[in-house]
């Protein structure tokens, strides 16, 4: 009996001691954490719309933002709150001071003229910039006007149906990396797209992405040619696509 209570005793202070031990542990992991992981820096990157300043009021908007460590756990763990025009935020932990907040933008992927100024919009239609700059690798699109055009909020086209049609269509030449001069609606509302040397009869909105799939291998093949390529009557059923010569 005498040796069974012993050795319960043992157990218990071992157990004790593996308590303190562990809350010892603690304890000094969340001085270092406290004391070791004050925010000193932020490095801000790939931010064009919105200042360094806006970037980082948006990650550190909270009392315990002071903690590098809390920072980088937080927006690890947890998603981000939604900013317009902005597709994602990452967060680096750099060094114990220093945390990069790298930034991706959505993409502009198109233009119009309005009031003799070029308003771009992102692939959810909304209005990014109003200016007279030309934004290289971003096509006009032509044959559609709006109402009007107010930074931040959605192009106001009479047809929605074209202004789906549009972005279904721009969106899927930005997926595979095509870059025309230029979106033209005709008066019918079919489609139009000018990579320069070669031009592209779309149609209508029938089979929209499987056409863009189709351009998307032909346009290797039309490197150094002239001429418009007639997309305009393909189908599943009817795939024979002509190329005519300018």
């Amino acid at each position: 009996m005498i040796r069974k209570k012993r050795k319960k005793r043992a157990r218990k202070k071992k157990a004790l001691l593996f308590v303190l031990v562990c809350f010892l542990l603690l304890a000094i992991l969340a001085l270092v954490g406290i004391t070791g992981f004050k925010l000193k820096k932020v490095q801000v990157s790939g931010n064009e719309l919105y200042s360094d300043q806006q970037i980082k009021d948006s990650v550190l908007n909270d009392e315990y933002s002071w903690n590098t460590l809390y920072v980088f756990f937080k927006y690890k763990l947890f998603h981000m709150k939604e900013i317009p025009f902005i597709d994602e935020m990452e967060i680096e932990l750099l060094s114990p001071s220093t945390i990069r907040i790298n930034v991706y933008e959505k993409a502009m992927i198109g233009y119009i003229e309005a009031n003799d100024q070029n308003v771009y919009f992102d692939k959810d239609g909304f209005v990014v910039e109003i200016s007279k700059r030309q934004i290289e690798r971003v096509p006009k699109v032509d044959g559609i006007e709006c109402r009007e055009v107010v930074v931040y909020e959605k192009l106001s086209l009479d047809d929605e149906k074209t202004l789906s049609m549009l972005l279904t269509f721009s969106r899927q030449l930005l997926k595979y990396e095509l870059v025309p001069r230029m979106i033209a609606f005709r008066e019918d509302r079919s489609l139009t797209v000018d990579f320069g040397s070669v031009r592209a009869e779309i149609g209508d909105s029938d089979f929209l992405i499987e056409k863009v799939m189709r351009l998307d291998a032909l346009m290797p093949q039309l490197k150094g040619k002239k001429g418009t390529l007639h997309l305009e009557n393909w189908t599943p059923l009817t795939t024979d696509i002509v190329f005519e010569p300018d």
